[in-house]
């Protein structure tokens, strides 16, 4: 794989992408355990290996409905920084290449949406490319730490695989 590589995923009828480079594994979902006072998009974790890792959402941003997790959807497993986070999605297409030319920023068409990085017109489809590094902004990064050091001290989560 290259640098422009991307794993493609679609939530809802939306195909976004993420750098190849940025995703450790794909799983598919299973049932999330919700925290307490995490912030927004985070849906709730899943232990991975003995890991907690916070699930991420995108389907509020982009003005649709949550809805629970069913057996076909997919969990894109990523680091975020020092964190392991995973990204909900309906299914993961595949891989593809998205080379420099054809993508464009996002922000200038979309000025403010922080969590996209680019998007890329494939054939008929748009996609999505997001920035991991913005999926959550500095104020949810704290609140999410501490929603997970309490979650985690009230053992609320099982993590031996």
């Amino acid at each position: 794989m290259n640098e422009h590589d991307y794993v493609v995923f679609k939530v809802d009828s939306c195909k976004f992408a993420v750098s190849s480079s940025l995703v450790d594994k794909v799983e598919l979902a299973v049932s999330l355990s919700p925290v307490p006072d995490a912030p927004y998009p985070v849906l709730g974790v899943v232990s991975d290996g003995g890991t907690i890792v916070p699930v991420v959402g995108v389907r509020r941003k982009i003005g649709n409905e949550e809805r629970d997790v069913i057996l076909s959807d997919r969990l894109l497993f990523s680091r975020l920084g020092n964190r392991k986070i995973a990204i909900l999605a309906d299914e993961v297409n595949d891989v593809i290449e998205i080379p420099p030319g054809m993508s464009q920023q996002s922000n200038q068409i979309w000025p403010g949406v922080f969590y996209l990085k680019s998007f890329a017109g494939m054939g008929e489809d748009i996609i999505l490319v997001q920035d991991l590094n913005s999926i959550l902004n500095s104020e949810q990064e704290k609140t999410l730490s501490e929603a997970l050091e309490a979650f985690v001290k009230q053992g609320e989560i099982d993590t031996d695989d």
